[in-house]
């Protein structure tokens, strides 16, 4: 297995028909165990595996009759079946995978044998459990419980395609630019679109309605403790969650304060604060040694379109406009 540690991606590549090196790939990465091989020992693999720090996605062809033992992996495998076949047997029952199927293929809790039917090639992100931090929360005085899916399929696949391919195509180019994968807020950013992509998608226990007890807590001091600290923390990747953290409210009561005191979301008061930074830093940057770019970047704007769309509403001119005006 060769390693191209370019950080903050890590690439690593696997081709091989030695079942141990199968097993020790798959453990480390999917947190699965190969547990037999059915083809009379002939087998082949080809896995591409990048690791994105915040998350990680995994290209495969496995070319053999498999079975894994894929209980209680450590985090959320969201995968997309490109070809071949799988299926996953849970007792009695048995689902069966195939081209353009996305399911979960691994997550706490689902405890299942997958089976790798001759040939598979398949598109796979790896989503750690702290991601989903925050888009999750139990009510006041609760106990977080764990994160469960109820099944293993999305209820409209054809609904979820057209989720995911476009999160998934930014997610890609995301790591594929040096620049864009250099910036922390861009890569938690990338991160948490996946993990709420995959809440959104497929069915869980969590309950996600504001209490009582947000409303409550979503009056002005609430507002004015969120707006300071997101001020002095704007250059960090901070979630909502953070903020309600260092409000000691809820992330429902964060979001219903911004809604009922300023008409916008956490998000956007925070999107609008690095805005202000982007336009400062262009305004006072040497066009010589800077670029729109960058500083987009830099302050976790990953489109360009929608930055400079942004960025001219509110300041009337275009970021390029800014930065060749700089003296």
């Amino acid at each position: 297995m060769a390693t191209e540690p370019d950080p903050p991606a890590r690439r690593s590549v696997l081709a091989t028909d030695n079942a141990d090196q199968v097993r020790d790939f798959v453990g480390q990465t999917y947190g699965s165990w190969l547990l037999a091989n059915r083809s009379g020992g002939g087998m082949s693999i080809k896995v591409t595996h990048t690791d994105a720090g915040s998350f990680g996605f995994t290209d495969s062809q496995m070319d053999a009759d498999l079975v894994f033992d894929a209980s209680d992996t450590p985090g959320v495998i969201v995968t997309s079946l490109t070809g071949g076949g799988v299926g996953a047997e849970r007792g009695k029952a048995t689902d069966r995978f195939g081209p353009g199927d996305m399911f979960i293929s691994g997550a706490p809790g689902l405890r299942y044998l997958c089976h790798v039917h001759h040939h598979m090639t398949i598109s796979a992100f790896v989503l750690p459990i702290p991601l989903f931090d925050g888009l999750l929360e139990p009510s006041p005085g609760q106990r977080p419980g764990p994160l469960t899916f109820l099944s293993q399929s999305p209820p409209d696949a054809v609904a979820a395609a057209a989720r995911w391919q476009p999160a998934v195509s930014y997610s890609r180019n995301f790591v594929a630019s040096p620049e864009a994968a250099g910036s922390p807020l861009l890569a938690g950013s990338a991160a948490r679109l996946l993990a709420a992509l995959t809440l959104e998608t497929f069915p869980h226990t969590a309950v996600t309605d504001p209490t009582i007890e947000d409303r409550h807590d979503a009056h002005p001091d609430t507002l004015r403790r969120a707006v300071a600290f997101i001020d002095e923390n704007a250059g960090t990747d901070i979630t909502i969650a953070d903020i309600a953290a260092a409000c000691f409210v809820t992330v429902r009561a964060i979001e219903l304060a911004f809604r009922r005191h300023l008409d916008t979301t956490p998000t956007g008061y925070l999107r609008r604060v690095r805005l202000d930074h982007t336009h400062h830093d262009l305004a006072t940057a040497d066009p010589a040694h800077e670029s729109v770019t960058a500083v987009a970047y830099r302050w976790g704007f990953s489109s360009a379109s929608r930055f400079a769309a942004r960025y001219r509403s509110a300041y009337g001119v275009l970021p390029s406009h800014t930065l060749r005006s700089t003296r």
